[in-house]
């Protein structure tokens, strides 16, 4: 039988009728058309199951609710799960030390493989995102939906139940079997895990509340999305900042009256959504989105972009507020509770001057156009712990969307005086140094340039910094 969507994470599983207790059976796991677990002949792998249904329950948790990772893996998530080291954030040629305890007990959670006794098997670890979830093997990586990918495992994890189920009774059998039934945790627990860290509920959450009431997270039933709560997921992304700041953050957001998401977001969202590409590089990403953004929001070409009006037009309300922290640009919240509104930090790195407010706002442009409804449901803070390659996606759609390569390329292309035209262009579009001189580095007009020009730009650009560790 086929277990899951093909076109995503899905098991061909064969039960036999021998060793039913202990869950035998011949298995495959594939992510789409690569496959992950097999034998030497490409079949399927025949063994006792009972470790993956224990390892399920277990995990289960942890799959279907964590989504913090250890601090140092943030750098490349995908390369942390396949083997437990992170790639140098800089260069990504050298490995990083050797994985921490917290670091072991994470994977052993999200990997598969990690549970089966006795036998070796590829890594195949999952971690959510927001209504996405990577799955991720040495030679397939992937971001799937993750009600689709959840029911997959579900559904595995009752096939092995019922089988071991069927089977001679003794006792770890029936442990395993009322462990896999027996998996969903209770509310506070929930949240605990959506949290990820103790310090945040032993010292953010005041005496005498629940985890629920503070974060505003009201369960009524089995929708998962009911625990999408704004609060919640903004404490979490800002875990790094002083409490004192944390509060603020919070306070600033109950503070934003519940709106609704207008028809023509919900509109404009799916098309947008549509254009931009099967998960490739983030950069190429943001590029293609903002290309479409232009022609969609009747952006002429030499004219510059105004992100605050195209917020505005989508029924995003834009409020400036004082958090008191550098660290902290933005914080954008959108689920039914609070929004949709984005909150500039005008005593943010960036957002403190206009150019980087615009940067700012439009980077936020960018998650409210396509990560509402993908890594970001309900809130996202610009300058926390998020997904790395959401944020370079984001930062990339600001460069492209206030500073088009096609026309900074056609200008120098024009031009006798490289560095007066470069200058003239910043002003013209209102956008700092360091992402004028970014978006001509990494056009194809760079390598035209005379040396003179290029020691110029150059002096706009931080040092020892890459493209996407500061735009503005």
């Amino acid at each position: 039988m086929i277990i899951g969507d093909t076109k995503g994470l899905h098991f061909e599983v064969t039960l036999s009728a021998h060793d039913q207790a202990l869950g035998l059976a011949s298995m495959r796991s594939m992510i789409d058309k690569s496959v992950v677990w097999t034998d030497q002949k490409g079949r399927g792998v025949s063994w006792t199951w009972i470790d993956l249904l224990e390892q399920l329950a277990q995990s289960w948790p942890f799959l279907k609710y964590e989504e913090s990772i250890p601090l140092g893996a943030s750098e490349n998530v995908t390369a942390f799960l396949r083997n437990g080291r992170v790639a140098s954030p800089i260069y990504g040629l050298e490995p990083s030390v050797e994985s921490t305890r917290e670091d072991y007990i994470f994977l052993r959670r999200h990997n598969l493989a990690s549970g089966i006794e006795g036998l070796y098997l590829p890594n195949l670890a999952l971690l959510r995102e927001g209504r996405k979830i990577w799955v991720v093997s040495a030679i397939r990586e992937g971001l799937f939906d993750f009600s689709a990918t959840m029911n997959t495992l579900s559904q595995l994890g009752d096939v092995l139940a019922t089988h071991i189920g069927s089977g001679q009774k003794d006792e770890r059998s029936r442990q395993a079997v009322d462990m896999w039934h027996t998996r969903e945790p209770d509310v506070e627990a929930i949240l605990k895990i959506k949290l990820g860290s103790k310090r945040l509920i032993t010292d953010l959450v005041p005496v005498g509340q629940t985890i629920a009431s503070y974060f505003e997270v009201q369960v009524t039933g089995e929708n998962e999305h009911e625990y999408e709560s704004s609060l919640l997921i903004a404490a979490r992304m800002s875990e790094t900042v002083p409490l004192e700041s944390q509060r603020v953050i919070l306070e600033k957001m109950r503070a934003c009256p519940a709106g609704t998401v207008s028809t023509y977001l919900e509109q404009v969202s799916t098309e947008a959504t549509a254009i931009v590409p099967a998960y490739t590089r983030p950069h190429k990403q943001g590029e293609r989105l903002a290309q479409w953004a232009r022609d969609k929001f009747d952006i002429a070409s030499g004219a510059p972009a105004e992100p605050r009006e195209v917020l505005q037009r989508l029924g995003v309300s834009v409020e400036s507020v004082k958090l008191g922290i550098e660290s902290i640009d933005a914080v954008g919240c959108w689920d039914q509770r609070h929004g949709p509104t984005v909150l500039v930090n005008l005593d943010g790195k960036h957002a403190h001057s206009l150019p980087g407010r615009r940067a700012t706002l439009a980077h936020e442009l960018a998650h409210v156009l396509v990560d509402r409804s993908g890594g970001f449901p309900a809130a996202e803070v610009f300058g926390g712990n998020v997904p790395k390659h959401l944020e370079q996606r984001a930062s990339a759609f600001a460069a492209e969307f206030l500073f088009p390569k096609s026309i900074l390329i056609d200008e120098l292309h024009q031009s006798k005086n490289k560095v007066d035209t470069i200058k003239q262009l910043r002003s013209r579009y209102s956008v700092s140094r360091e992402l004028a001189a970014w978006q001509i580095f990494n056009s194809r007009v760079y390598a035209e340039l005379d040396d003179d020009t290029k020691t110029f730009l150059k002096g706009w650009m931080p040092r020892g910094e890459s493209f996407f560790s500061n735009l503005y």
